[in-house]
């Protein structure tokens, strides 16, 4: 009997452990649901109610509206921007990581009572209190929900497709779409901020006919040290104001598609289709690639220390890079810029690494040299972004490598953010040497073997 009452009573304990555990997961329903609240105003009477000064809302004002940008790449700070059919408006918060509870797509409800709304730089914005010295206070995160219900998911926002000279300050903290522009040739293929010293920068978009703006990047955004493209397409985006300046923010790079003609009737910078635009046409299966597409890159790939598999080439541009699979051994050499035509070719995905297969050696030819800067990244950087960032050049600073006493197969580059795989061959030249002490400089070439993993391609990588 006792060992039964005790059975019980575990049973029952374990099942409240259960229901218990099963409460304190915060999973988020599908489409999630909206809250009792009647909406009774919208965000252009705010604005209207604006009259030169700051104000606040005393009378028990409801609005709902649609997040369209949030700080997820970094390049929004301590903000969301929402937007109602009426218009569009900042949301001041105090805290990060904000995206986690107000994503884009998902609609919230504000209680606009208590709070204040405000113009900086003749930027709209709702804040949460004003300082002694005249600034503007975030929500704090304590009060999140006292002004802030969240709402459903997946709600899509349609950008206003417009052209630079259409815009004026009504289409302020909206979610617009200029077709037809590019970066300028001075600002193309650049990093879009200063990622190192975490500097922001401005890059300026242009039409064909003249019209320009600039582009508003953060230095702490997870795309800085990205290089903008160099073709023409779309850009979706927030537009913005800073004093009597005009500027374009980004939510991320997904919202840019620049690989069609430039201005003037020239390709991409450089020639040929955008790499990424190559890659980009893989859905999830092999794929054919369309007659046309000329891929034109740098080589960083080397085959004289015997790192990389003889078939293969890796080529970079300004938009990012791609494995070329020969049918046979090739003798392209590190540095060497080179035009292949991938017309009709295979497109595909070897173990999480995008390669055109079985490509001719004829249809490659070497059109001159050039240089690709690495990318200087963290390992946690790193895998936050293999995908985008395979077949790339990178370099880890201040990294020590450990998991075998030499160069053979999988070690681990380790910093201070995190863990990376680096990969030896068999067959490399430096296979089996002693592994270096200390911290140390690792360059080479981002592949993806289900899973992030770097290669260096000589000794000489490694300083």
């Amino acid at each position: 009997m006792n060992k039964i009452t005790t059975s019980i009573i575990a049973l029952v304990f374990m099942a409240g452990i259960s229901s218990c555990v099963k409460e304190n997961f915060d999973v988020p329903p599908t489409g999630g649901k909206d809250p009792d609240i009647t909406v009774n105003f919208r965000i252009d009477s705010l604005k209207n109610r604006y009259g030169g000064t700051a104000y606040q809302i005393n009378d028990d004002l409801v609005i709902s509206a649609v997040v369209t940008a949030d700080d997820k790449s970094g390049n929004f700070y301590k903000q969301i921007i929402i937007q109602d059919t009426s218009g569009g408006i900042a949301l001041l918060l105090e805290g990060s990581n904000a995206f986690n509870d107000y994503p884009i797509g998902r609609r919230i409800f504000i209680k606009l009572k208590g709070l204040y709304v405000v113009q900086y730089k003749g930027l709209f914005q709702i804040a949460g209190s004003i300082a002694s010295d005249g600034s503007f206070n975030g929500i704090p995160t304590a009060l999140y929900d006292k002004y802030i219900l969240k709402g459903s998911y997946f709600h899509s926002v349609a950008p206003r497709v417009v052209t630079i000279s259409q815009l004026n300050s009504s289409y302020q903290n909206t979610l617009i779409q200029l077709n037809n522009v590019e970066f300028q040739s001075a600002d193309a293929g650049k990093p879009y901020a200063d990622a190192s010293n975490k500097v922001s920068l401005s890059r300026v978009v242009k039409n064909c006919t003249g019209g320009s703006l600039e582009t508003y990047n953060s230095g702490y955004s997870n795309f800085a040290a990205h290089l903008t493209p160099t073709g023409n397409g779309t850009l979706v985006c927030i537009y913005s104001v800073y004093g009597t300046n005009a500027q374009l923010l980004l939510r991320d790079e997904s919202d840019l598609h620049m690989d069609s003609t430039r201005c003037g009737g020239g390709g991409p910078i450089g020639g040929g289709t955008g790499l990424m635009a190559i890659r980009n046409l893989y859905g999830g299966s092999d794929v054919t690639v369309p007659s046309g597409k000329i891929a034109r890159g740098i080589v960083i790939s080397s085959g004289v220390d015997g790192n990389m598999d003889p078939k293969n080439m890796v080529i970079q541009d300004s938009t990012g890079g791609i494995v070329i699979r020969f049918s046979s051994n090739h003798s392209f050499a590190l540095g060497d810029e080179v035009t292949v035509d991938l017309s009709g070719l295979t497109l595909t995905s070897y173990n999480g690494l995008y390669e055109v297969t079985f490509v001719p050696n004829a249809n490659a030819t070497k059109i001159g040299t050039g240089t690709i800067t690495p990318r200087i990244a963290t390992c946690a950087d790193v895998q936050a972004n293999a995908d985008l960032w395979e077949s790339t050049l990178i370099t880890i600073q201040t990294a020590n490598i450990s998991g075998s006493t030499t160069y053979n197969g999988t070690t681990t580059i380790t910093d201070v953010t995190g863990t990376l795989n680096h990969y030896t061959r068999s067959g490399a030249t430096f296979s089996g040497t002693t592994l270096p002490s200390g911290n140390k400089s690792f360059t080479g070439v981002l592949g993806d073997f289900n899973g992030a993993q770097l290669s260096i391609r000589t000794l000489s990588d490694v300083q």
